[in-house]
């Protein structure tokens, strides 16, 4: 039975054709091929090879057991559910972190992981004070950032082997450099938190804490960053480190999560 499509004011037929497929493949309970997918489209198999593979190589599809067809993963389910999970997060976040910033003075941020990248969900600023901002939307390398290694201490070591090696900006480091990186992820594992200088921005010093729930879509860091040359910069990183580990634990609680 061939999918009915509505009329639309604008044309996208690309984008249409990838829908259509997604669509159908939604209603199969097994795999089916180019051709009859084709067919229940109402349109030839070669108008839909490019789009078939583009879909395959994005992880929307995948190869049925026998190989001769598609049929949908849980890609899309996985999207959602992230968007859920980012809604939570914001919302479990909102009043700690600007807590956080208020009480330091400095910027605080939430970070997720994307493959082998960071990136900044959220960021809070205080009222007063100059500060060093991240940015929200900032992507980042895991394996160079405190938020990152401590996101990489919170898998088990299998996973969070091939996250390093699928990271280009770990595996082009030098042997030593490696080591170090190993090192710090094992030390945010032993003490539940990692304090460093940062190694992508000369005279900062990063904090970062753990939130969430492991390996679940609610897993990110909390983070501080501020300048070294702040006056009485040493003492201050005992104050900063404690506030965040606080309002951490205020954020795994509005989370519903006990550590």
């Amino acid at each position: 039975m061939a999918v009915v499509k509505k009329k639309t004011s604008y044309q996208a037929p690309a984008l249409e054709k990838g829908l259509d497929i997604l669509e159908y493949l939604s209603t199969q309970s097994e795999s089916r091929t180019q051709v009859e997918i084709a067919q229940a489209l109402g349109r030839n198999p070669s108008e839909l090879y490019r789009m078939l593979a583009c879909l395959e190589e994005r992880e929307y599809i995948a190869k049925g057991e026998s190989g001769n067809g598609y049929r949908l993963t849980l890609r899309l389910f996985h999207l959602s559910h992230r968007q859920h999970t980012a809604t939570l997060l914001r919302k479990a976040a909102h009043i700690p972190m600007e807590a956080l910033a208020e009480e330091t003075g400095q910027a605080c941020h939430l970070t997720f992981q994307h493959g082998t990248s960071l990136i900044v969900m959220m960021e809070r600023m205080p009222a007063r004070r100059v500060c060093l901002s991240v940015g929200e939307g900032s992507v980042f390398p895991i394996s160079l950032t405190a938020s990152g290694k401590v996101l990489l201490s919170r898998m088990s070591e299998e996973i969070a082997h091939q996250t390093l090696e699928d990271d280009p900006e770990y595996t082009r480091r030098s042997k030593a450099d490696r080591q170090r990186i190993l090192n710090d992820i094992s030390e945010a594992r032993k003490n539940g938190f990692l304090v460093q200088e940062s190694e992508l921005t000369e005279g900062t010093t990063d904090i970062a804490v753990p939130i969430g729930i492991d390996g679940s879509g609610t897993s990110a860091v909390l983070g501080v960053s501020y300048l070294n040359t702040a006056k009485g910069a040493d003492t201050l990183r005992q104050t900063y480190l404690k506030s965040a580990l606080l309002h951490a634990e205020e954020i795994n609680r509005n989370l519903g999560v006990i550590r």
